[in-house]
């Protein structure tokens, strides 16, 4: 429980807030017919599916002249359409010939059954419906590149039918489809554009805390005092050509579960597989102590809804554990010695509140870490790094759903680790030697472990020296030149960790010492 506790406080700090508005996919796919076919009435027994060259419509006389009458047909895959909402589908064909192009007839879009092999002009595909009619206007060219036929309706029943094809007829109205001057000439291949939208899917995998899928039976887990975080996965078929998806408004609404019209209400801006978040600030949301709360969320397009998501309840908790914790370390301790800035012990006590189960810490306005306690009520034990000089130590008792108790500080001083160093001939600020003239200058540790250290004099490359048992070690310097110099040294334990540097300035004289 403390881990869902704490897991929640680290993800309230690092949710990133959409400000997006939602915009939609682009919604139109244009679909190519996957086959063709026109029958005639001088071959009433056969069918021409799928052949090459145009597909001629009406009644037309051959090079024998003999008059034939036809109609063309068109069958698309509409498999993927199934479940969508088909806002407008247009059908366009490519006029290649005219009878006579100055008269214009009207020509009809049919919806039929499939045509198959044993289809004809005697045994047509049964006709389901005449969807839509189109006469050219006079002042376009003669043959027209585009002629349209709205065919929303014939794609709406096919799919509502649960059909995975379409098939379309173009022909003349049977009145007049004797007449030669009136008959057409398409190219086989036609096409469908299709405006549609699929409306998004219920969201799932809600998790009332970061990680934590809600509860929809009591026991309702509890949720403590702070930003909620509400969350689900948002879905939507929608895919253009392109890959693009939709992107969606995710609204979750949340409400005390004794008092429902008490409705409040946010929205986030996500797309398909994506998990949007419901962000109830503290600050702005009256959710109140030890009442039960409930939340569900739904997902939108701009042209449709999803259906809102099964209900998820939480029961509120906003008392904290009442006692501050106690803070105790003997490496640290405040008020005495003031010991070097290594790794030291802190101990952590509730102080009597039987509710603790854990505690919270930072140390210098660093990141905070958590630590579980040894029982509900109890202690337990971290180890810090603290810097040189001041520190500062927050603590807090947290309770099994992540609530906090008043903090605790405690401030402590820690020396640096540099260790010391002592010289011969060149004091420290001093000015004395001189070219060619030793010096020898000793290393003494501060903190245990050292076994060797890491020295460097000006402009010259570091050297390294072993420490002795007692951590020291001493080496000899001769300069090559007067003026300014320096010593940097750092001490190096077993274990590969430096110490802080430290620091010698001195002088070297422009001769040695008269004796």
């Amino acid at each position: 429980m403390l881990a869902a506790a704490l897991s929640t406080l680290a993800a309230v700090g690092m949710v990133v807030v959409s400000t997006a508005t939602p915009a939609a996919a682009y919604g139109v796919r244009y679909e190519k017919n996957n086959s063709w076919a026109w029958t005639d009435s001088a071959q009433p027994k056969t069918i021409n599916i799928d052949q090459a060259g145009d597909v001629p419509i009406g009644t037309w006389v051959d090079k024998k002249g003999r008059a034939h009458t036809s109609r063309a047909y068109f069958t698309f895959d509409i498999t993927r359409y199934r479940g969508a909402d088909i806002q407008l589908a247009t059908f366009d064909a490519k006029e290649t010939r005219a009878g006579d192009c100055t008269k214009r007839p009207e020509v009809e879009l049919w919806r039929t059954a499939p045509y198959t092999a044993q289809s004809s002009w005697t045994k047509p595909p049964v006709d389901l419906a005449r969807i839509d009619t189109t006469t050219l206007p006079a002042e376009l060219g003669c043959p027209w590149s585009y002629v349209a036929f709205d065919a929303t309706e014939g794609l709406r029943q096919a799919l509502a039918e649960g059909k995975s094809t379409l098939t379309l007829s173009l022909r003349l109205p049977a009145a007049v489809e004797k007449d030669p001057t009136l008959a057409r000439k398409y190219a086989s291949q036609v096409g469908l554009s299709i405006d549609h939208n699929f409306p998004p899917g219920v969201p799932t995998d809600l998790q009332t805390l970061s990680g934590t899928s809600c509860t929809v039976a009591e026991p309702y887990q509890v949720v403590p005092r702070r930003d909620l975080i509400l969350s689900a996965v948002v879905h939507d078929k929608d895919l253009n050509v392109t890959g693009g998806t939709d992107q969606l408004t995710a609204t979750f609404a949340l409400w005390p579960v004794d008092e429902p019209e008490a409705r409040i209400v946010r929205a986030d801006y996500v797309r398909d597989g994506q998990r949007a978040l419901g962000r109830f600030w503290a600050h702005d949301t009256p959710l109140e102590h030890d009442r039960v709360y409930a939340w569900q969320v739904q997902a939108a397009d701009d042209r449709a809804s999803s259906d809102w998501s099964p209900v998820c309840y939480f029961r509120t908790d906003h008392e904290g554990p009442a006692t501050a914790p106690t803070v105790a370390s003997s490496d640290f301790p405040v008020g005495g010695p003031q010991p070097p800035a290594l790794p030291g012990e802190f101990t952590f006590d509730a102080a009597g509140a039987a509710d603790v189960v854990g505690f919270r810490y930072q140390l210098n306005s660093g990141a905070s870490g958590v630590v579980t306690a040894n029982h509900p009520g109890g202690s337990a034990t971290v180890t810090l790094t603290p810097r040189r000089g001041p520190n500062s130590l927050d603590v807090w008792g947290v309770d099994a759903v992540g609530n906090e108790s008043p903090v605790t500080n405690y401030s402590f001083f820690a020396t640096g680790t540099a260790p010391r160093i002592s010289a011969t001939v060149y004091e420290e600020w001093g000015e004395g030697g001189g070219p060619g003239v030793p010096g020898v200058f000793t290393f003494t540790p501060v903190v245990p472990g050292i076994v060797s250290y890491r020295y460097s004099f000006f402009n010259e490359e570091p050297r390294t020296v072993q420490a002795d048992a007692d951590g020291s070690a001493s080496v000899t310097w001769t300069p090559a030149e007067a003026g300014f110099s320096m010593l940097e040294v750092v001490g190096i334990r077993a274990d590969g960790t430096e110490s802080d540097p430290a620091t010698w300035y001195f002088t070297v004289a422009e001769g040695p010492a008269s004796s």
